[in-house]
């Protein structure tokens, strides 16, 4: 048994632990958790247990830059202009995004503050796996979003695969009503039991949804991306909120036919049901309601201006070089096999979204032209 079980064990032996609690211990725990070791192998990669944009290669981060420059330019070239991401697990996307900035556009990298906002339990970046040395200068470490927030940011906040790790609420419906489960011990087993739901918070994100009442019925409401994204709209003075995971739109997640819901850990890159199994040791995970988060967006003062697949928003940002026009190139022709993996269909084009929203800066941008209208009800 390993220290982390012991210390999630003994909590249980006080009462029913709640999901959201089991999986921020398995995932956050300091020194235990799946994201927070401060040793061993990267859970990112082909040796790790999945794969991510940046896995690809610099090309993800360059496209990104490429956007990041002409929101700088739409919105003035701002002096600062902050670059902000959370979740930056070993610095490489910052790297990849730095890098190409001082390489095509070095009057663009003089503007930038990039700031890192760490994630609790998370170490900070350590300069050997991220960005290069003179790009150091350029980054900034934030404990948290209220800290960002003293700055009054004008730029761009952005997560990519932030969300889906946060620690969600699971609920099913039994005899009539809406109850959430539970881990307790079975043995020498952990294992669920359903308790009567008495939150206030959950019970009025619950009645906001169209849930089937199918008796069995099990989903997650994910309580945590509602506060963070009322935080990021605070935290930003002007700019640009981009939100990239896989997830679904409302009336895709909470359909009839998804009776289990999205919740899985990953081993290897496969998919395993049992998520209690081995806690500290797998990646846990559910998709993204990005339905919701764009209301509780909306309803902290960002306006919403697309939502539309990976496959789309890097073709938007790419026309231009595409098409032959000119300006600052992230080398398409030199990365195809990257380009493929980032956007056909049947690798990451049609997995990931990107959620663009906006606080009192302009629009249409590039990675809007090819976003399909609605798509979020």
């Amino acid at each position: 048994m390993t220290q982390l079980e012991e210390i999630i064990r003994a909590e249980i032996g006080q009462g029913p632990m709640r999901f959201d609690r089991f999986m921020e211990l398995a995932l956050y725990q300091p020194g235990l958790g799946y994201y927070a070791k401060s040793s061993g192998p990267s859970p990112i990669g082909r040796t790790g247990d999945f794969y991510t944009s940046v896995s690809a290669g610099p090309l993800f981060g360059r496209l990104l830059a490429r956007q990041f420059l002409q929101m700088w330019q739409m919105l003035g070239q701002p002096r600062p202009f902050w670059i902000i991401e959370q979740g930056a697990h070993d610095g490489q996307l910052a790297g990849d995004i730095l890098a190409w900035c001082r390489a095509e556009v070095p009057e663009f990298l003089e503007a930038i503050h990039y700031g890192i906002v760490q994630l609790s339990g998370t170490a900070k970046i350590q300069q050997q796996c991220g960005p290069e040395a003179d790009l150091l200068s350029y980054i900034t470490w934030f404990e948290n979003l209220e800290a960002l927030s003293v700055e009054k940011p004008i730029g761009v906040f952005f997560s990519n695969e932030l969300i889906d790790a946060f620690p969600v609420r699971v609920i099913f419906f039994q005899d009539g009503s809406w109850r959430e489960s539970h881990v307790i011990l079975k043995g020498d087993d952990l294992g669920w039991a359903g308790q009567p739901i008495e939150d206030e918070e959950l019970l009025q994100a619950i009645k906001n949804l169209n849930l089937p009442r199918i008796e069995g019925y099990t989903t997650e409401i994910n309580l945590r991306a509602h506060h963070w994204m009322r935080e990021v709209a605070r935290a930003m003075q002007r700019g640009y909120v981009l939100t990239i995971d896989y997830g679904f739109p409302a009336s895709v997640y909470y359909a009839a036919f998804r009776t289990h819901g999205t919740l899985t850990a990953y081993v290897k890159h496969h998919a395993v049901d049992d998520v209690l199994v081995e806690p500290g040791l797998r990646d846990l995970t559910a998709h993204v309601d990005f339905t919701t988060l764009a209301r509780v967006g909306e309803s902290a003062g960002l306006s919403t201006l697309a939502f539309v697949d990976q496959q789309r928003f890097l073709m938007g940002i790419a026309h231009s070089e595409l098409s032959g026009g000119g300006g600052p190139q992230v080398k398409l022709q030199d990365n195809l096999r990257a380009w493929n993996t980032l956007t056909h269909p049947d690798h990451l084009g049609a997995t990931f979204y990107a959620l663009l929203q906006v606080k009192d800066a302009p629009s249409p941008l590039d990675c809007m032209r090819f976003a399909r209208p609605g798509g979020l009800e």
